[in-house]
């Protein structure tokens, strides 16, 4: 939340000044937080101007077309749209950004297959998918020895009817050397729970040909839907909403709301 923080810091700053000059201050700011932006375009809307040396923005509107962040996917499509905002103008003068009032604002993002996959190339995520210890009994076990694999070549795909599928390939470790790789397939639903859960669900997962256990596809279905609760965001003062979400084989499109009670 940084750089909201001091997107709101720089506009709470600019006082009173000219609208134009107060966007373009703000859209500088943001580019500068990015490592790419195809395009992006800030408005910041107050009425009279005046208002912003008392830290009261009517609206901030951000559009923006493939950005980039590392080691974040490249976003095809990004709108924000906030309700009023209200800086405490007395917290500026400590250096830090205090909220007279909770913040809301609506928001779209589209992703493509063709960006997940890229993010999942970088060499800091591949990183994380080698000498992984997992229980594989189609694989064996030797001399009852922990089981270690590498995963090569992962790869997202967007199915139809909501369904994603995550492969990759799956490389034995074993005290002899590696063993030859295993194609590894994750497919499953994707749907939103009272707006707030990502669920995985109708898993289907193989191991070369050989579909694995339902009790395993269930125990690694059942984690992946405890990474994706919403929910948990809340304690730290997060409240974040789904309310649409689309799934195609061309794009990942998700609109939602998200409130944040302190900066």
């Amino acid at each position: 939340m940084e750089w909201i923080a001091g997107l709101i810091a720089l506009v709470a700053a600019l006082g009173g000044g000219v609208g134009y000059i107060v966007d373009q201050a703000a859209q500088k700011f943001l580019r500068d937080q990015l490592d790419q932006a195809e395009v992006l375009e800030v408005r910041v809307e107050s009425q009279p101007n005046y208002r912003l040396l008392e830290g009261k923005i009517d609206r901030i509107l951000i559009a923006g077309r493939g950005l980039e962040r590392d080691p974040f996917p490249r976003i095809a499509l990004l709108e924000v749209e906030t309700d009023p905002v209200a800086v405490d103008m007395g917290s500026l003068s400590n250096g830090e950004v205090q909220l007279a009032q909770p913040l809301q604002a609506a928001l779209r993002i589209q992703i493509t297959p063709a960006d997940l996959n890229a993010a999942l190339q970088a060499p800091a995520l591949l990183e994380q998918f080698q000498n992984i210890e997992a229980d594989i009994p189609l694989l064996g076990s030797p001399d009852g020895q922990p089981q270690r694999f590498n995963l090569r070549d992962p790869q997202v795909q967007f199915l139809p009817e909501q369904r994603i599928q995550l492969s990759a390939q799956l490389e034995q470790i074993l005290p002899s050397g590696v063993a030859p790789t295993v194609a590894v397939t994750f497919t499953a639903g994707v749907a939103i729970d009272r707006g707030q859960t990502i669920r995985l669900v109708k898993p289907e997962f193989t191991i070369g040909s050989v579909p694995v256990p339902s009790e395993i596809s269930n125990a690694f279905l059942g984690g992946l839907n405890e990474v994706f609760n919403l929910a948990d965001l809340e304690k730290e003062g997060l409240l974040v909403r789904i309310l649409q979400f689309s799934l195609s084989p061309e794009t990942l499109d998700l609109v939602g709301f998200v409130r944040l009670e302190t900066l």
